[in-house]
């Protein structure tokens, strides 16, 4: 049988809204806490922060990007003439002189068609000039026939004058007298025709052997354009330099025009700088430049910007003119420094990390005489490879942080310890 305590219920009770008071108290006590809570500072290791100063004066622009040294002059040696690599003689790396042989290519069709070529410049050669006497025997012979129609001639005017002159003493018939005029304007006749048959064969003369002298020169030219694709099998550097590359091997077979070495100057080399697409469009050619070798820094000056855009880059090639420290070789890796402008008179900072140029972004600046950094809004304006203008938001002499405050977004200080 059960027995009422209505005293043990209303105990139970009691302590029942003791708790959901005391909770409830405890709850607003945390949020009131929470929210008048003041952490201070996040403090952060001062080894681990890099900070910068703002300043005022003549601010200096550039932009960086990195590349190699390339030859300023090369030279590609390319096949003249279809052929088989027999030997390489000379390997990339080797100094070469422009008589130097690199390699030698052979070709046994070629060789015959130039000897095919000689032989046949030597048969025009002997019928021009079998051709040459047949004709100058010819003109001989008429000159001869002229000689003595002209000596027929001359007899027949000096005995048309002699009967002229005896008709006249009337010692001679007018018949005869008659006869030997008539006799001499027929020698005369043929005399003229003779001279014309000259003119005429020797105007022939000179065409026949002008056509013969047009064939033998159209032979010789074949020759000699095989007899230098024959010598082309031999291939020389052509040019003072470093041999840098080939592209054959032995016992390949090339056709013409197929690059076969590539020679370069090794004493004219020239930067190419690769420069973000963002930023070069500032480069202009003869700005100067600062080529850092790692071995040492060479003056330079912009000579070319690619007015195309290759994964976000622009090649800016650089003109090397001051003395290379040593160890300058092609493709050595380099980083290059374009001076794009002086800004005179300006309030410029050491540039933040991701600072971006003419944009308002919060940085850290600190507090004066403190080592206490607080969040504020900074305009910048133009901006250098480690310097930036300041627009707005900072004054000289304010230090700022450098490092990259990413992982402090959720703070408003920072407390440098």
């Amino acid at each position: 049988m059960d027995i009422e305590r209505p005293d043990r219920l209303k105990k139970k009770k009691r302590n029942s809204r003791i708790v959901t008071f005391g909770g409830g108290a405890l709850f607003i006590a945390v949020v009131l806490g929470l929210f008048f809570y003041d952490p201070g500072p996040f403090r952060v290791e001062r080894n681990l922060v890099y900070t910068g100063d703002v300043k005022r004066g003549e601010m200096l622009r550039q932009v960086r990007g990195a590349g190699t040294l390339v030859p300023a002059e090369v030279r590609w040696i390319a096949a003249q003439t279809s052929g088989r690599i027999e030997r390489i003689l000379i390997l990339p790396g080797a100094l070469v002189e422009p008589d130097s042989v690199v390699m030698e290519l052979s070709n046994p069709e070629l060789i015959q068609q130039m000897n095919n070529a000689l032989l046949q410049l030597n048969s025009d050669e002997a019928n021009y000039l079998r051709t040459k006497v047949d004709l100058q025997g010819d003109l001989l012979q008429i000159k001869s026939t002229l000689a003595q129609r002209e000596a027929s001639y001359k007899q027949a005017v000096i005995t048309a004058k002699m009967d002229k002159q005896l008709y006249d003493q009337g010692l001679e018939s007018e018949l005869q007298m008659r006869r030997s005029e008539l006799n001499a304007e027929q020698l005369e006749s043929q005399l003229e025709l003779e001279k014309q048959r000259l003119v005429f064969r020797e105007e022939a003369m000179e065409s026949q052997l002008a056509a013969e002298r047009s064939r033998i020169e159209q032979t010789r030219a074949r020759y000699e354009l095989l007899k230098s694709q024959v010598e082309a099998l031999t291939i020389k550097a052509g040019f003072a330099g470093v041999l840098q590359r080939q592209d054959v091997e032995v016992g390949q077979q090339v056709q013409p025009g197929r690059n076969l070495s590539q020679v370069a100057d090794p004493n004219s080399l020239k930067a190419e700088i690769k420069i973000s697409e963002h930023q070069a469009k500032d480069v202009a050619i003869g700005l100067r430049a600062d080529i850092d070798t790692r071995n040492g820094i060479i003056k330079g000056r912009v000579m070319r910007v690619d007015p195309n855009v290759d994964q976000g880059t622009v090649a800016v090639d650089i003109e090397l003119i001051s003395e290379y420290p040593p160890g300058m070789r092609p493709d050595l890796t380099v980083e290059g420094v374009i001076e794009i402008e002086k800004i005179v008179d300006t309030l410029y900072a050491d540039r933040p990390i991701y600072a971006p140029a003419n944009k308002s972004v919060a940085i850290f600046r600190f507090i004066e005489n403190s080592n206490i950094a607080e969040r504020t809004t900074v305009t910048f304006g133009r901006a250098s490879v480690n310097t930036i203008e300041v627009l707005d938001g900072l004054n000289v002499g304010d230090r700022i942080i450098l490092s990259d405050t990413s992982d402090w977004d959720t703070y408003d200080q920072i407390e440098l310890y």
